[in-house]
């Protein structure tokens, strides 16, 4: 997965984005790139999917989900969080991930099957998003789901 942030996060935000890149796959800061701009790296470095940190009041706030393809589309829903704890800096523990959780959210983060058994583990459920490898673990806890709005026909 390719991980970022909204334009001009704060240390805090940049922090978390890096946490998550451990265990799922790139961050990148984002910098002056549009959405689109955003979407055709992560598709260069061959990822299906985006995840940008957004943030609120200088703290990270949310997780927006983008799926990568010819035509992209933003993902349902946008996940609003909050991190209660901090959590130890961590280097690059992983190179591939597994999903765990609940079957209604394994299409946001479309992690592909491992080939290997060093694998960090992602589990998601309506309260947290568990994120784990060996005895390292980061838990961001689920304050409300936003759905997309849907033009009616």
């Amino acid at each position: 997965m390719y991980i970022t942030t909204s334009r001009k996060p704060s240390d805090a935000t940049r922090k978390l984005a890096r946490l998550l890149s451990t265990f799922l796959g790139i961050y990148e800061n984002r910098g002056k790139k549009s959405i689109a701009d955003v979407v055709t790296r992560s598709d260069e470095l061959g990822h299906s999917r985006v995840i940008i940190l957004s943030e609120k009041r200088g703290n990270p706030d949310s997780l927006s989900f983008i799926k990568v393809a010819e035509e992209w589309s933003w993902m349902d829903p946008e996940i609003i969080i909050s991190v209660k704890q901090p959590t130890p800096e961590m280097s690059r523990i992983r190179k591939q991930a597994e999903y765990t959780g609940d079957k209604k959210y394994s299409d946001l983060f479309d992690l592909q099957e491992p080939d290997t058994d060093d694998i960090a583990t992602v589990d998601m459920d309506d309260k947290r998003i568990s994120l784990s490898y060996g005895k390292s673990s980061l838990v961001l806890n689920i304050r409300g789901l936003r759905r997309l709005k849907v033009p009616e026909e």
